[in-house]
């Protein structure tokens, strides 16, 4: 049974980075490479990294030592860990978007919008379609439980940027009146 479940998540890892890779090569036929990041944004990007490693390094700590035996019988170590790392990507994201270095310039927001609803929509599926039910099963972080948190991630992040579109249109129409 857990060797069926592996395949299966290697199989859905497989399939969606081949469908990243052929629409990654498209486009850079399509478009040319002109995007690039400034250098504003290279140092916001920097700041965010400090910030998010600093907030990961401290979970991880408070965790080995405050949390680490009292949960230990609740929640798998790994999947505390696999949460923590994934809570550092979000305060890494989220910040460069609000601080406009997520995007290169030239880049549309839109496509990164629609790209990102995608792979919400493809952990949810793969969340609901998997044949193990619950978070840990033996210790370990199921497959469903990655895809949902996954899903979360991406939602925060998508969440982000319209949030971000939202006040940006609300300044623009402010500065107008």
């Amino acid at each position: 049974m857990m060797g069926n479940n592996i395949f299966d998540i290697l199989t859905t890892v497989a399939v969606f980075l081949a469908l990243f890779l052929i629409i990654v090569i498209i486009r850079k036929k399509l478009a040319g490479d002109k995007k690039h990041y400034d250098e504003r944004q290279i140092l916001e990007r920097g700041k965010g990294y400090k910030i998010s490693f600093m907030t990961t390094i401290l979970l991880n700590v408070l965790y080995s030592v405050f949390f680490y035996g009292p949960t230990k019988d609740i929640v798998s170590p790994q999947f505390v860990v696999i949460t923590i790392a994934l809570i550092g990507i979000a305060i890494y994201a989220i910040y460069c978007i609000f601080n406009d270095a997520y995007l290169q310039v030239g880049q549309k927001v839109g496509t990164w919008m629609t790209l990102i609803a995608f792979v919400i929509a493809c952990n949810l599926l793969a969340f609901f379609a998997n044949s193990t039910k619950g978070f840990t099963e033996d210790g370990l972080a199921t497959g469903s439980s990655i895809n949902l948190m996954l899903a979360v991630l991406f939602g925060a992040i998508l969440v982000s940027f319209l949030i971000k579109r939202f006040m940006e249109k609300r300044g623009d129409s402010h500065e107008e009146s």
